[in-house]
């Protein structure tokens, strides 16, 4: 069988729909099914070259990014290529670019919809891109949501309920019991302190400028660490200098992907900040789980996160943009060690359980095979 995944960009750009997307390529080569990708590139070429797994990229020519969406029109040519050598299409949305894609080329296989989220915030241009995502999701022979509580909530879904199924993210285990040396020498560079961890692109939804102002009031013994890149990392540095927090949060940037198991395996808490529905899962928390790392999250209403952080189990969930109660409920799970271990093994236990690449995965492939 041969999938084609169409997606906004591929690894090495980090996100949440480019890991699913290339953990989703990883896993069907180990399950001996070839899965190509297509997407958009950061320059106006289209290239395309072959992974070590198996499996090629092409990444087309775009001329820039208008409204969150890449311009790149060199997908269609791209798309009825690649197309009439594939089984099944498996399109990531939202992604205006790959959605006309498809309707410019209509490709005769089975078409899966992996449904990220909603379009949340350009209400305006939603009106005209709505008749699009209607066709698309019309089209699609099966549409699979990231968990029951965002299928319920989207309404853009609500048409199409029967065609829905929900398959839970799931991400690699790199899970390891000892601390590695890299996790030991970023506990020496934050001083030894207690470390509140948050990761995500520097964007409107990630609530980051939440997380700095409740640090203000966390004891003098912890750090925020906060790692993404983004448009707005030069505001929320800026905002750190404002309130004098130089000294208790920093901003670093992106992290490669080699690092990151370090930072979360040096932190004692991992925090996810959001505000909108548009953080519609939280993979990056999913990571942390992973790690056997608690998880203070917000209790976002029609998000997945919620319900992948389940509040007193695997961690906390507070409510939307009220830094006092985030500082609160931080200084409780850094302060009580016995209760951090405790929701910090439940939060792995549910990883294993729920959200391993492996069982997405495997989900996902069946679904290809009933519809083929």
């Amino acid at each position: 069988m041969n999938v084609l995944q169409i997606s906004k960009f591929f690894w090495p750009v980090l996100g949440g729909i480019e890991r699913v997307a290339w953990e989703l390529a990883e896993g069907l080569e180990r399950l001996g099914l070839r899965s190509d990708v297509l997407c958009a590139n950061h320059e106006r070429v289209t290239s395309q070259e072959q992974l070590t797994s198996g499996y090629q990229v092409v990444r087309a020519a775009s001329w820039g990014m208008l409204l969150s969406t890449s311009m790149a029109p060199a997908m269609l040519p791209a798309l009825r290529r690649l197309a009439a050598e594939c089984d099944v299409i498996h399109l990531h949305m939202p992604d205006p670019m790959a959605a006309a894609a498809l309707w410019a080329v209509r490709p005769k296989v089975p078409v899966v919809v992996h449904w990220h989220s909603d379009v949340i915030r350009q209400r305006r241009t939603m009106k005209l891109y709505e008749p699009l995502q209607r066709w698309v999701l019309q089209r699609a022979n099966a549409i699979i949501a990231t968990s029951q509580p965002y299928a319920d909530a989207s309404l853009s879904l609500r048409p199409w309920r029967e065609k829905v199924e929900v398959i839970p993210i799931g991400v690699s285990d790199r899970w390891h019991a000892q601390d590695s040396a890299a996790a030991l020498a970023l506990r020496q560079r934050f001083g030894g302190r207690r470390i509140v961890f948050a990761l995500g692109r520097m964007t409107y939804y990630k609530g980051f400028d939440v997380l700095i102002n409740a640090a203000a009031a966390l004891p003098e013994d912890s750090m925020v660490v906060i790692g993404g890149d983004g448009e707005k990392l030069a505001c929320h540095r800026a905002h750190v200098a404002r309130l004098g927090l130089t000294h208790k949060v920093r901003l670093v940037g992106h992290i490669p992907d080699s690092e990151l198991r370090s930072y979360f395996e040096a932190s004692d808490v991992f925090c996810m900040p959001s505000t909108v529905r548009a953080e519609a899962y939280g993979v990056a928390m999913v990571e942390a789980m992973m790690m056997g790392k608690a998880v203070v999250a917000t209790d976002i209403k029609g998000s997945g996160v919620p319900w992948v952080n389940r509040h007193g189990e695997t961690g906390f969930n507070v409510p939307v943009s009220e830094p006092a109660e985030l500082t609160r409920v931080l200084c409780e799970v850094l302060a009580d060690d016995a209760q951090r271990l405790r929701v910090g093994r439940a939060a792995r236990d549910r990883y294993l359980a729920e959200f391993s690449a492996d069982l997405m995965t495997r989900r996902i492939a069946g679904i290809y095979q009933r519809l083929i």
